[in-house]
């Protein structure tokens, strides 16, 4: 078997057994498995997001939909860390895969906190830290406290607008995986004709998201980079791979094709399978 190593550098390893992963926010703490995903044929899992705070989230509506992709505005919506370890933390070990925690945070005194309360868990394979405000030196900062504080493997979840330009910056401060990345921002129409601004998903969130990971893998950072964003077909998968990723997330295609990622996984071990036979003659 060929591992991936999603964490070069790091204090710990995160290797997996193949690139698909599934996103933060899509099977929450890993409660809500829908039927037909199957974690055991999966890279990695991201879990959360985990906050300082509970957070009720938007009252509504908090979806529109249109052509090709759909916007979500949930308001941040979270049991918080202390309820939410509290809740799930013992089937984390339990889960059959690499669980990855997500941290969302604004400052870095969010994060710290955070990260402080997740590091008395066990089973937790990862942070994945999301930072919300749009100073690359917060940023950096985080990533510094997450390295201080822990032993576990960061990755940085990017905008993409701001990928390239921050990238260096957050591996020198510690980080070893770049996710790219955060949802793009858009508004469309609800199912009752309300303007709804949120989160952009769907399959023509793809070509934002390339092309971003192309401007980050051009740095040649010593990083693993992982692709999120509108990733919903074999094809799509392989071109981010091509394109420098070594693992892809599935965020929005769990919704409408929950076996999806292992699809995906299986196409990829087809294909490795394949060239290690064509190499052997």
């Amino acid at each position: 078997m060929t591992w991936i190593d999603l964490a070069p550098g790091g204090k710990e390893s995160l290797a997996v057994a193949n690139p698909v992963l599934v996103a933060g926010g899509m099977i929450g703490y890993g409660e809500v498995l829908p039927r037909g995903l199957d974690l055991a044929g999966l890279g990695a899992a991201v879990i959360g997001p985990f906050t300082t705070a509970p957070r009720s989230g938007h009252a509504g509506p908090r979806y529109g939909t249109g052509v090709g992709g759909m916007v979500v505005e949930s308001g941040g919506q979270s049991r918080g860390v202390s309820a939410a370890v509290s809740k799930f933390a013992k089937q984390w070990q339990r889960l059959p895969c690499p669980v990855v925690a997500q941290v969302v945070a604004e400052s870095v005194r969010e994060a710290g906190k955070i990260i402080a309360r997740l590091q008395e868990v066990e089973g937790l394979a990862g942070l994945e830290l999301v930072p919300t405000g749009r100073e690359a030196d917060t940023a950096r900062r985080m990533v510094q406290v997450a390295a201080a504080e822990s032993d576990r493997p960061i990755w940085v979840k990017l905008r993409l607008e701001t990928a390239a330009t921050w990238a260096a910056e957050l591996v020198a401060a510690g980080a070893q995986g770049l996710v790219v990345g955060q949802a793009p921002r858009g508004r469309l129409p609800s199912p009752r004709g309300e303007m709804v601004a949120g989160d952009l998903y769907g399959p023509l969130v793809f070509g934002l998201m390339l092309d971003a990971l192309v401007a980050v893998a051009r740095l040649e950072l010593p990083v693993a980079l992982i692709a999120c964003g509108g990733i919903h077909t074999v094809a799509q998968m392989e071109t981010a791979l091509a394109a420098g990723a070594r693992a892809v997330q599935i965020d929005s295609a769990l919704w409408v094709e929950p076996g999806l990622p292992n699809r995906l996984a299986a196409a990829w071990t087809a294909r490795m399978r394949a060239e290690v036979a064509l190499e052997q003659g």
